[in-house]
C-alpha cells in the first residue's frame, strides 16, 4: 500500500511540475519578427505583383549588415551594394551601386527593383516579412530565409 501511495504522489508532483513549466511558456515567447540586419530577405512581391527569379541568375534579395548601415544583395541580374539611413519614422536607401551586366531575362524586374529602392521611405517588419513603403503605398515585400 505504501508503494502505491508513493507512486501516485510522485505522479502528482510530476504533473504539477509539468503544469507549472507549461504555464511559464507563455511568459517567454520569442519575438516573432526577424531582425532587419543579418537576415536574408528574399523578394516575393514587387509593385503588387509576384516576383520571379530566373533559374540561371541570382535570386532577388537584400542583406543588411550588422556592424554598419550597409547592405548587399541582387536585383536578379546585378549585384548591389549600398547603405541606408533609418530613424524612428523614415528609411532611405543611399549610395546604391550595382554591377552593370545585361541579362537576357529579368531586366524589367531588375530595373523596377532598383527604382523601388530609390522610392522607399519606410520599412516595416511583420513576422517574417520585410515590407518597403513610399507614402503608405506598399512597394515591395520580402520573406526572411534562415539560410543564405
Amino acid at each position: 500500500m505504501t508503494f502505491i501511495r508513493q507512486y501516485f504522489s510522485t505522479i502528482k508532483m510530476a504533473l504539477l511540475s509539468l503544469s507549472f513549466l507549461l504555464s511559464l511558456g507563455g511568459c517567454f515567447e520569442p519575438d516573432p519578427n526577424k531582425p532587419l540586419q543579418s537576415t536574408y530577405w528574399s523578394l516575393i512581391e514587387l509593385n503588387g505583383e509576384s516576383s520571379s527569379n530566373i533559374s540561371s541568375q541570382p535570386e532577388v534579395h537584400l542583406v543588411f549588415h550588422t556592424n554598419d548601415k550597409t547592405l548587399h544583395g541582387s536585383d536578379g541580374c546585378n549585384r548591389i551594394h549600398g547603405s541606408y539611413v533609418q530613424d524612428e519614422d523614415t528609411f532611405r536607401f543611399k549610395g546604391i551601386i550595382s554591377t552593370r551586366m545585361s541579362c537576357q531575362e529579368g531586366m524589367d524586374q531588375a530595373d523596377a527593383f532598383q527604382q523601388v529602392l530609390v522610392k522607399t521611405e519606410q520599412v516595416r517588419i511583420e513576422e517574417n516579412q520585410l515590407i518597403l513603403y513610399a507614402a503608405d503605398v506598399e512597394l515591395a515585400r520580402f520573406e526572411a530565409k534562415d539560410d543564405y
